[in-house]
């Protein structure tokens, strides 16, 4: 199963263009630098990859060394422009349906990224201003990851085509994100925290599952939850980690 790659090296961004591998996002240090990343950013970007500007801040940040890199570069990124492109790729696949706030939505796409996961398929039924601001609290994962918008009769159709296991998480769940297989292709699905899933999507699924709760309130944040799930879904899947 592919899980997106991140390319923290100068030889590890070579190698790819070498062997033709796709690279979608290359993120360039801003000020100036050297020739040899010039022109590997040079190639990347004739390939195709979109190129970003970052802070030297923020590049020590993503990769947690104490120098910032000149280049970071994302493998097998953002290039699904539909769902059944999305579907067919490897890892992990998000549907969210009906959230209703940009907030939720934006704190969950956030989690998904940094997570790894293959993209994100909301299901409701904003107008652009929301779905802007969602973008704009998830830090714009949506540089790093396919961010698609489909009713939910589209999610669930092709991911049946594709072969994908569909997992929902709802508070009446009957297993717990451990007790389930993650290493196939699946969607997780999620609704809101007011209405959960509606019942046609929670029929169509192959496990529903819970995060175990003891207090009296009625259910996590569902970005909480949704970061339990990714939890688990990377502790069975570390051989597709970049």
């Amino acid at each position: 199963m592919r899980r997106r790659r991140r390319l923290e090296s100068l030889a590890a961004l070579r190698a790819a263009l070498d062997r033709d591998e796709r690279i979608a996002v290359v993120l360039r240090r801003e000020g100036e630098i050297g020739v040899e990343a010039a022109a590997l950013l040079e190639r990347a970007r004739a390939s195709g990859a979109r190129v970003h500007v970052e802070s030297a801040r923020a590049m020590q940040r993503m990769t947690g060394d104490a120098d910032a890199p000149e280049l970071l570069a994302l493998q097998t990124g953002p290039a699904a422009g539909s769902v059944e492109a999305l579907m067919a790729e490897g890892g992990l696949v998000l549907g969210l349906v009906g959230l209703r706030y940009p907030g939720n939505v934006g704190f969950v796409l956030r989690a998904v990224e940094t997570a790894g996961a293959a993209g994100v398929v909301l299901a409701n039924d904003w107008a652009e201003a929301p779905y802007e601001e969602a973008l704009r609290l998830s830090m714009h994962a949506e540089r790093y990851l396919p961010v698609l918008r489909a009713p939910a009769a589209e999610l669930l159709r092709h991911a049946r085509e594709a072969g994908r296991r569909l997992i929902a998480l709802e508070t009446s769940g009957d297993r717990t994100p451990w007790e389930v297989d993650w290493t196939a292709p699946c969607v997780l699905l999620v609704g809101s925290e007011a209405e959960g899933l509606p019942r046609v999507v929670l029929d169509a699924a192959d496990e529903v599952v819970r995060v175990p709760m003891a207090g009296f309130i009625p259910s996590y944040n569902v970005q909480a939850a949704v970061g339990v799930a990714l939890g688990e879904w990377m502790r069975q899947t570390p051989g597709a980690a970049g």
